[in-house]
């Protein structure tokens, strides 16, 4: 798998993490699925808020933690160097079944247009979501990608504000690798904006297909990857 490949395949996961966290708060609960220092915050405020909603923080923290765990079991034998750009089979299994947990909950999510849904079958969804994004983020952990963890957009913000500060002073050669590894981040911010702009967007015109975005993508990456593997691991 070439560079150019695996930053696609990047930019597409940055893309289901920011419409799963648009589909998460603005469908299925108050709360995110990919962006956990949100949910720890809003729980907080819950505490002692007047009508505060404790649960579907807590319910996001949850399942994204027992989705980490998961996905770093499934992963434990991955043990890439930082810079190498293969895409170990084991990690495109992890984002397959990420993408069929996505499916499922996208597929329910469609049938309950336009009549709607209980809000119990919305927390169901929201915990599947919850830890479909928890699997992702395991499985990225394991490509030790410098400054790109495609769910975690604070780290990938001060990683580029940091870089971009030391950027001048490096040696030709070094430069041009911090470039492109700027480049990389600053290409994940903007697809995970864009995302959550057309999650947005689809929540007012097309609610019903919503859920098609973050599947839809996870599956193109986990199929693309396992179809174009550079190793088995």
């Amino acid at each position: 798998m070439r560079s150019i490949e695996r930053d696609v395949l990047l930019c597409l996961l940055a893309i289901c993490a920011g419409s799963a966290d648009g589909w998460s708060y603005s469908g299925l609960g108050h709360a995110f699925v990919a962006n956990m220092t949100g949910n720890t915050v809003l729980l907080g405020l819950s505490v002692f808020a007047i009508h505060g909603d404790v649960l579907h923080p807590l319910m996001s923290l949850i399942f994204y933690a027992l989705g980490v765990m998961g996905g770093s079991l499934l992963t434990r034998n991955v043990q890439p160097q930082a810079g190498d750009i293969r895409w170990p089979r084991r990690v495109s299994i992890t984002l397959l079944l990420e993408a069929l947990l996505l499916l499922g909950a996208g597929t329910a999510w469609f049938s309950m247009h336009p009549s709607g849904a209980p809000r119990p079958t919305h927390n169901f969804l929201h915990c599947c979501v919850a830890f479909a994004i928890g699997l992702q983020s395991a499985a990225m952990l394991q490509l030790k990608i410098p400054g790109v963890v495609t769910t975690y957009i604070t780290g990938t913000w001060t990683t580029l504000m940091s870089g971009l500060t030391r950027l001048e002073k490096q040696p030709p050669v070094e430069k041009h690798k911090l470039e492109s590894r700027l480049g990389m981040q600053a290409a994940v911010l903007a697809v995970y904006f864009l995302s959550a702009v057309f999650t947005s967007w689809l929540f007012r015109y097309v609610p019903a297909a919503v859920g098609a975005v973050p599947a839809g993508s996870v599956l193109l990456v986990a199929i693309y990857a396992l179809m174009h593997p550079l190793d088995r691991t």
